[in-house]
């Protein structure tokens, strides 16, 4: 690779032989995960070009960029990083069947990252379970929703009549495939095909939901979408978002070899963006799944 300095060729060659044996072996993981980090602090020195980065992505092979979850991160057949499959995936601990490759989607699921994305789906039953004690029904809006697969698991643990839910969503294929997933519960959850940008809510709400859109916005975006969703929100009621941390131990991996790019963000972050939004500190608050790498913004209205 033309542009790669002579003190990248070493971490270049680690990857290179992890590539021709199909994948890493979990004693290989923590080397590799310190390789991605080092190339990609050189990567955002400008030491590593783009068409370099490119080649290493392209190095892993067609048959394994389509079998793999880090492939479909790269190749993004929806057009988009993070959707709805890929999180279901990650949900279901999926490993591909292709034997060649399964070493690599082995590596990606034991990763810190997609633990603390099955971790805010349990976070998410959890948080709406302890809401409903001493109430009789809750009204939710799930926006950017994705597989609602969480929606699914927490319907079987509280039964129906206890939750009605508004999910907004922007890809009609995730709706398509939630429906599906959750046809059991279609009296209680109702999808609106949206762009966020472009829904006006006709009703209020007790909780407004959304896991893992904001990582995707950057602060001035992130600030006017919670004022809209303050204003959605019944009193009494609350607002939470999900958002990477700054700790994530395999950011590099996802960004260099997934080509999966979030805004991550610190707690002191959140709460100095929600405060930007019009809210009072002492009704902020923040919290974290096991892993400390998923964090969730409490807005209490």
């Amino acid at each position: 690779m033309r542009t790669i300095e002579s003190q990248l060729v070493q971490p270049i060659e680690f990857l290179q032989k992890i590539v021709s044996k199909g994948g890493p072996e979990p004693h290989e993981y923590d080397q590799l995960t310190r390789i991605a980090d080092k190339l990609g602090r050189e990567y955002k020195a400008g030491n590593i070009a783009d068409i370099d980065l490119k080649l290493m992505q392209n190095s892993f092979g067609e048959e394994c960029l389509q079998a793999t979850l880090h492939g479909h991160s790269i190749t993004k057949p929806y057009g988009y990083a993070g959707d709805f499959m890929i999180i279901d995936k990650i949900y279901r601990k999926y490993t591909t069947s292709d034997k060649r490759f399964e070493k690599w989607d082995r590596f990606w699921q034991s990763s810190a990252a997609t633990q603390a994305v099955r971790n805010r789906k349990t976070y998410f039953i959890k948080t709406i379970t302890n809401r409903l004690e001493g109430k009789e029904k809750l009204n939710l809006l799930n926006v950017a929703s994705g597989p609602a697969r969480d929606l699914t698991d927490l319907y079987a643990r509280i039964g129906k009549g206890r939750v009605s839910t508004l999910c907004i969503e922007a890809d009609s294929r995730a709706i398509a495939y939630a429906n599906e997933l959750n046809k059991a519960y279609s009296e209680e959850i109702n999808f609106m095909e949206k762009n966020i940008f472009r829904y006006e809510a006709d009703r209020m709400f007790d909780i407004v939901w959304s896991a893992g859109l904001f990582d995707y916005f950057n602060d001035s975006v992130f600030v006017k979408i919670v004022r809209r969703f303050v204003s959605w929100t019944n009193p009494g009621g609350e607002v939470i978002i999900g958002n990477f941390s700054t700790h994530n131990p395999t950011r590099a991996f996802m960004e260099l070899f997934g080509d999966w790019y979030l805004h991550h963000r610190s707690e002191e972050h959140l709460i100095k963006l929600a405060m930007q939004a019009g809210l009072r500190k002492e009704n902020i608050k923040v919290e974290r799944e096991p892993e400390g790498v998923n964090l969730f913004l409490h807005i209490l209205v």
